[in-house]
């Protein structure tokens, strides 16, 4: 008989007993996903206005899954923060769709978008760490990209913005084939870096893994202490906002 702490929205600790036919934990389905947007010439791609006209997805063999994955899909797919509509989401309701009766999701009081039977991971967010979205960080996008590229050794197709629309009506196999790279992309960087690295943070630290991946180091440390804390008996202080 083992006894295991096991972290997770509350602690509590159980005891596994040695037994062949314990099974192990199964696997959660993971999707990534990708969409392409029409938009004007020079100019970013506007939910009132503009309609996704392409999406691409990776899916492990499966259905219904566990985990979405973006990349910058916080900033820009469905997410988005206080200074930006959703993208998803303003097309959703333009079509008269309810995105939580539809997919589960919906926006909570910190305005992110999250569902109670799966969650969303931006490998995005793992990449540059907390960052807000502003302009400036338009071009770190492009950076990270470059780097994650070196380190999967996959080399993605490559695609002028501008030349998006043309290529939709002209070219829509070449359309496909760069949406796609980017959709398998965004799945291989999740599984190799993203997904064993916060959910083995997430067996320490009280927090959902959508949590654990936007919030700051400190935060992180800070409730990992208190983890220890509740497991020697000491004391620590309640942390309020002032």
């Amino acid at each position: 008989m083992h006894p295991v702490s096991v972290a997770g929205s509350r602690f509590r600790r159980v005891t596994v007993a040695d037994a062949p036919y314990v099974r192990r934990h199964k696997e959660p389905i993971v999707l990534a996903y990708d969409i392409e947007t029409t938009k004007l010439p020079l100019k970013f791609p506007d939910p009132s206005s503009d309609s996704i006209m392409m999406i691409s997805y990776m899916i492990d063999g499966q259905v219904k899954p566990h985990i979405f994955v973006t990349y910058n899909g916080d900033s820009f797919d469905w997410y988005g923060d206080a200074r930006e509509r959703p993208f998803v989401q303003a097309r959703a309701e333009f079509h008269g769709l309810d995105m939580e009766d539809e997919i589960g999701f919906a926006m909570d009081s910190q305005e992110e978008y999250k569902c109670r039977p799966c969650i969303h991971m931006d490998a995005f967010r793992y990449s540059v760490g907390s960052w807000w979205w502003d302009g400036g960080e338009r071009v770190r996008v492009v950076e990270h990209l470059r780097s994650i590229q070196a380190k999967l050794q996959y080399d993605p197709v490559e695609l002028d913005p501008e030349d998006m629309c043309r290529m939709a009506c002209e070219d829509p196999q070449g359309l496909s084939n760069y949406s796609v790279s980017d959709a398998v992309a965004t799945y291989y960087l999740y599984m190799q870096y993203v997904h064993p690295f916060i959910f083995a943070l997430c067996t320490i630290i009280p927090m959902e893994p959508d949590e654990v991946l936007r919030k700051g180091s400190g935060t992180l440390c800070e409730a990992l202490l208190m983890v220890q804390a509740f497991h020697g008996n000491i004391v620590f202080p309640t942390n309020r906002k002032r």
